[in-house]
């Protein structure tokens, strides 16, 4: 990515990640690393591809960033229905207190299909969809990973602590 590139993302979603609400999703683990961390791996992929294929690129980040746009509202339910009901929920935090557009609303509320059943109505909303399955899987398969080799490391450390002693 070249640095105007850089620099246009950064630009487009500078408004929204400086917002004392979305700053809220660092408090958020969601696929092993941060809420908001995951919504800006989305929203970078996002940029890169829409960006390429000359579709409204500005939107699809926006509402890419912002596609996980939800707290603690749900955490009481069980994970299916915070799987069907995040979306709806993201996207009226969203409207709350950002003006979004008709496709930034499609690309939120149907980031989940075909969970959700919502059938997305726009290319951006896709590409939003496919972007958000291929960074949880990368994230999840990652986070156990890491989770792994953290725990290989405290064994072999406690296995060299009983050795010696």
């Amino acid at each position: 990515m070249s640095i105007s590139d850089l620099e246009e993302y950064n630009n487009i979603i500078k408004k929204y990640k400086k917002h004392p609400k979305v700053l809220e999703l660092n408090n958020y683990i969601h696929h092993g690393i941060t809420r908001l961390e995951h919504s800006e791996r989305v929203a970078l992929y996002t940029y890169k591809i829409t960006k390429r294929l000359k579709l409204n690129y500005k939107s699809a980040t926006k509402a890419a960033l912002l596609h996980d746009f939800f707290f603690d509202e749900v955490s009481d339910k069980s994970s299916i229905e915070r799987l069907t009901n995040h979306p709806m929920i993201a996207l009226n935090n969203a409207n709350k207190y950002f003006e979004l557009n008709k496709l930034e609303e499609d690309i939120i509320s149907k980031h989940m299909f075909p969970i959700t059943f919502r059938i997305p109505k726009y290319i951006e909303s896709w590409i939003v969809d496919g972007i958000d399955d291929v960074c949880a899987i990368y994230e999840r398969i990652y986070s156990i990973k890491w989770n792994i080799l953290s725990y290989s490391n405290l064994i072999i450390v406690l296995m060299i602590g009983l050795i010696r002693h």
